[in-house]
């Protein structure tokens, strides 16, 4: 039985899905791995969490809804397609939600409530952070919520939008890289997919594994050079791997390709580098420094991607 995860879209190993169906029923198994919120592992499962975007997305559909009844928990779709239920705290027009990281480790924005009240435009208030004098609000998280504030309006004839802020997200950001990045006043509103990954030791364990399945990969520190390898590179199979490449590189035995942002492989391949900020050195010709790295530790790596 071949069942695919939805997010990543790696096949998972037909005995994981057996072992799990014997125990609770194939329909359990499908149901968890199309939630999106679940990651099947040898041995039982890791949680997804849900972004900063999909929880102020959650407080705003809740805001709305509130005003036209008794509202409890709210459907909001994410940008990976999936439709995901958020429990809130809503009344007359006003909400809350609580991000919920899942599985990971060290997510300082778990358990961060995020408000929002009905307004005429969407807005941004007190604790969402600032770049360059705008909201830090990505342009995936931005589409999310005008997408789903569209079609609350529609569902109950609202004519306005919502104001969202996060009470502590002045104090939360302390714990971030966001001052070093320019962002001030705040934390961002991030996610590319809706679902936040649960990086741990056994997720990398476990993507490792699944990896292990495939004779040609691209090992992708994010979501960016996933998306450019799912495009390109039509005969490998794409993971992201984050920071941990040595990982991955280590244990594989087939052709890899190595997608990622400069600046995130060049403090890997360099050392000396790390901790450093890299805006306006010209990375792309570390390129060969990258590949020598990744060399050292497995002759199957073919190239290195460096995107823009």
């Amino acid at each position: 039985m071949r069942i695919s995860d939805p997010i990543e879209l790696y096949t998972y190993p037909e005995e994981w899905v057996r072992g799990q169906a014997e125990i609770h029923g194939v329909g359990f198994v499908k149901s968890r791995i199309s939630s999106g919120l679940y990651i099947l592992t040898e041995n039982g499962w890791l949680r997804r969490g849900i972004t900063t975007g999909t929880t102020a997305t959650a407080a705003a559909v809740g805001a709305i809804s509130s005003l036209f009844g008794e509202t409890e928990s709210v459907r909001v779709r994410t940008p990976a397609g999936i439709e995901v239920e958020v429990a809130v705290d809503a009344e007359d027009g006003y909400a809350r939600a609580r991000k919920f990281s899942g599985d990971h480790e060290f997510d300082v924005t778990d358990g961060i409530e995020i408000h929002a009240r009905v307004s005429e435009d969407l807005e941004f208030g007190e604790g969402v952070g600032r770049l360059r004098g705008r909201p830090a609000v990505s342009r995936a998280v931005v589409e999310q919520l005008l997408e789903n504030v569209e079609t609350a309006r529609n569902q109950w004839g609202y004519d306005g939008s919502v104001r969202i802020w996060i009470p502590a997200g002045e104090m939360v950001a302390e714990r971030t890289d966001n001052a070093r990045m320019g962002v001030t006043g705040g934390i961002s509103l991030l996610g590319t997919t809706g679902f936040v990954e649960p990086w741990c030791r056994k997720l990398v364990e476990t993507k490792v594994e699944i990896a292990k399945q495939y004779d040609r990969i691209a090992i992708t520190t994010g979501r960016k050079g996933w998306k450019w390898a799912l495009e390109n590179l039509r005969e490998y199979q794409p993971f992201v791997f984050g920071v941990h490449l040595d990982e991955i590189l280590k244990a594989h035995d087939g052709e890899i390709v190595i997608v990622g942002l400069p600046s995130l492989l060049v403090k890997w391949a360099v050392p000396e580098l790390r901790g450093k900020v890299l805006k306006g050195r010209r990375l792309e010709g570390y390129r060969s420094r990258v590949l020598e790295r990744a060399r050292e530790i497995n002759e199957g790596v073919v190239d290195v991607i460096l995107l823009g």
